[in-house]
């Protein structure tokens, strides 16, 4: 008696929410990367440039991930 084998899944294409998290959690990233590898790369810490371009990251990227977060499951009140 032979065991079927468990048919192969196919590939599934990820929700937007998903691609969301992960898109604006880049951003967040990106931003602080790119901070990191200017101050590293010109020796300069202390830049208005950088700051407007690395805080315009971050804020998109953390208002994306504030829309996209699923919201957690409703709690019921305990029964008396």
């Amino acid at each position: 008696m032979s065991v079927p084998s468990p048919k192969p899944r196919a590939f599934e294409r990820p929700s937007v929410e998903q691609l969301g998290l992960w898109g604006f959690g880049a951003l967040i990233v990106l931003a602080v990367m790119f901070y990191l590898w200017w101050g590293l790369s010109y020796g300069v810490w202390i830049d208005n440039g950088v700051y407007a371009v690395v805080i315009t990251m971050l804020l998109f990227g953390i208002a994306g991930l504030w829309l996209f977060w699923p919201e957690p499951p409703a709690s019921t009140p305990p029964s008396a």
